[in-house]
């Protein structure tokens, strides 16, 4: 069973991905803040991530980088879930070292497991 580390600040967004993720055969841990976040990283080890950009204590880019400097947790999918689209902050996603992004107002639940399911496959095959 494939562990799924939700950050995310807004509790009813993290409950809902959790329990979505639960329902569909998946161990979901949750992390409210940045730094809880990177905590959990190195504490669950999850297969794949779904990172906030704007979150308290640390901020989404903060922790992909923080992330990606520690072996430990280097090479952890990370799948970015935002509300912001811009160019400038989308490069700063992609540079730190994201594998994908996602609007959120432009997705459902189901999209949002149907591109941890696809991301899931695709970095299995890559281990």
């Amino acid at each position: 069973m494939a562990k799924i580390l939700v950050a995310e600040d807004d509790k009813l967004i993290s409950g809902s991905l959790c329990e979505a993720l639960k329902n569909a055969g998946y161990e979901s841990h949750a992390a409210l803040d940045g730094e809880e976040a990177v905590a959990k990283a190195k504490e669950v080890a999850p297969d794949l991530m779904l990172l906030d950009i704007m979150m308290p204590k640390l901020d989404g880019i903060s922790v992909l980088w923080e992330l990606k400097a520690n072996p430990a947790t280097a090479k952890i999918p990370v799948i970015v879930l935002t509300n912001i689209g811009d160019v400038d902050t989308i490069s700063k996603i992609v540079e730190a070292g994201a594998v994908d992004y996602l609007l959120k107002s432009d997705q459902s639940v189901d999209d949002i497991l149907r591109k941890v399911k696809e991301v899931l496959e695709r970095t299995v095959r890559l281990v």
